[in-house]
């Protein structure tokens, strides 16, 4: 649980200010690797991570059964592999949760995986979407978002992996980009991996609404920060204005 992180999605208005929509949960791989094999790439041979992937899935299903209605609040998001949502390590985790709780949980599943067994992922989409979950497309980018219809793979959210690119390659890039987001649904479309005012700028130009990354978490500790002060301000306030006890009375 050390290694677990939390980052969240979340609208952002003219002014810069965030709401939050969900949070998604993920287990640090560059902590883990630091951990476990300091030095090593773990994302040097795909199949390899992809195996060590499927161990830390059941430990995140793990993590959340236990964390059910107790630590963890709002809408969630966490990683998985089709083939884990096929076995019975996701059976159990999905009869030890409410639910209630299956609706405000999404599912991110990676474009790769995906596509390395389509039927297999239709079969898991379904699978999971009858009994409550959203599904989102992971890791898709300005290079192969056009190439994924989101409606006809069923997904109801997907992610664009940030790339300064989408700015710097012009109009007809920008064009592009905007044509991408509107067939996808502006309202499904994650724009993550924002780590500058200059990808919220590009992603609202386009017609995204929804954000994720180091960017937007520095966002939210501000705001954070704006409100405490707010707070503290009223509070002040209220005491100037309540009379003082006058002891000659």
């Amino acid at each position: 649980s050390n290694l677990v992180r939390r980052q969240f999605v979340c609208s952002v208005d003219a002014q810069m200010i965030p709401e939050q929509s969900f949070s998604e949960m993920f287990i640090s791989i560059a902590d883990l690797r630091e951990t476990m094999i300091p030095g090593v790439n773990l994302l040097a041979n795909r199949w390899l991570f992809q195996h060590l992937t499927e161990s830390l899935d059941r430990r995140m299903l793990s993590l959340l059964s236990k964390n059910d209605a107790l630590t963890i609040s709002g809408d969630i998001s966490f990683n998985a592999n089709v083939t884990t949502l096929l076995t019975q390590g996701f059976q159990e985790f999905d009869d030890n949760i409410s639910a209630s709780r299956r609706g405000s949980m999404i599912i991110e599943l990676q474009k790769v995986d995906i596509f390395a067994d389509l039927g297999a992922y239709m079969f898991a989409r379904e699978f999971v979407q009858d009994k409550g979950y959203r599904v989102c497309l992971d890791g898709l980018t300005h290079k192969t978002m056009g190439m994924v219809d989101r409606e006809r793979l069923g997904a109801d959210i997907v992610k664009l992996v940030w790339h300064s690119e989408m700015v710097d390659g012009g109009p007809d890039m920008h064009e592009k980009v905007r044509s991408m987001v509107k067939r996808a649904n502006p309202s499904k479309v994650i724009l993550c991996r924002v780590d500058t005012r200059e990808a919220v700028d590009f992603g609202q130009s386009v017609g995204i609404k929804m954000f994720q990354g180091h960017f937007i978490e520095n966002l939210i500790a501000e705001d954070g920060r704006r409100r405490e002060l707010l707070r503290l301000k009223r509070r002040m306030e209220r005491a100037e204005e309540t009379p003082e006890f006058d002891e000659d009375l």
